[in-house]
């Protein structure tokens, strides 16, 4: 039972066993234990109205609270989940955006190739495109933040709603980020190696491509299916369709 049925039930049986028991006493003092010799006295019946009002008074009250708060919750709460489908669906497009260079110079794409169009270590070794790199990452890490946040708002406002299934998401896609930052290091740290000749250190180079398909999707061979963007697609397909499900359940 909701809680201001709760408490108006209790509030109003409180009323009436204050009642009972004023009537009880009253038939004590007055009608000496004997019924039929009791009459109606107009005066204690007006008190007894006149107090009736006081008390239902606040039960009309607490019923137009509550009323009003669930109307402020319901109102809330949709404009939060219109909030999180709209920051779900930035970080989607971040996420993608992140793994495009077909427009840009890719570090990537030039590793994969440089058996065909050989380039220098030390352009590949650039700490300034290395930082962008990271960067294009951490902006989706920041947008995901952001997304946390508003689903722990939405979670103080509206308890009723099972985050669950949206909170797992959520730190999936951030575990992905962070995967995908370690391996960004992972790539950077070849190249030095490569640079200084440190075989022993490198990773297989089968390894490291996986990485440059995994960082830019446009470094793959012509024809390989983007793997990685279809994981991709489906983590953000999965959440989007548990944040409406949500929403049409408000």
């Amino acid at each position: 039972m909701e809680k201001k049925y709760l408490l108006m039930l209790f509030y109003l049986l409180s009323y009436c066993l204050v009642v009972l028991i004023c009537a009880v006493f009253q038939w004590i003092n007055n009608c000496d234990y004997v019924l039929s010799s009791c009459s109606i006295n107009t005066e204690n019946l007006n008190a007894i109205l006149q107090t009736s009002a006081s008390i239902i008074t606040p039960i009309f009250a607490i019923w137009g609270y509550f009323t009003w708060r669930e109307q402020e919750v319901y109102k809330t709460s949709k404009e939060i989940m219109a909030s999180i489908l709209t920051q779900t669906n930035d970080i989607y497009k971040a996420w993608k955006n992140s793994r495009n260079y077909m427009d840009i110079y890719s570090r990537f794409d030039a590793y994969c190739l440089r058996d065909i169009f050989p380039i220098s270590s030390e352009t590949l070794e650039n700490s300034e495109l290395s930082r962008k790199e990271l960067e294009r990452i951490r902006n989706v890490y920041v947008l995901l933040n952001n997304l946390y946040f508003s689903l722990n708002h939405l979670h103080i406002i509206n308890k009723k709603l099972n985050l669950d299934k949206i909170f797992e998401t959520v730190d999936t896609i951030a575990n992905e980020l962070e995967e995908c930052m370690r391996e960004l290091s992972e790539f950077q740290s070849q190249l030095t190696f490569i640079k200084y000749n440190y075989t022993d250190q490198m990773q297989p180079e089968e390894r490291i491509r996986e990485i440059c398909h995994k960082l830019d999707f446009s470094s793959s061979p012509l024809g390989r299916v983007d793997d990685y963007g279809k994981k991709v697609d489906d983590i953000f397909k999965a959440i989007t369709d548990e944040i409406i499900n949500l929403s049409d359940k408000i």
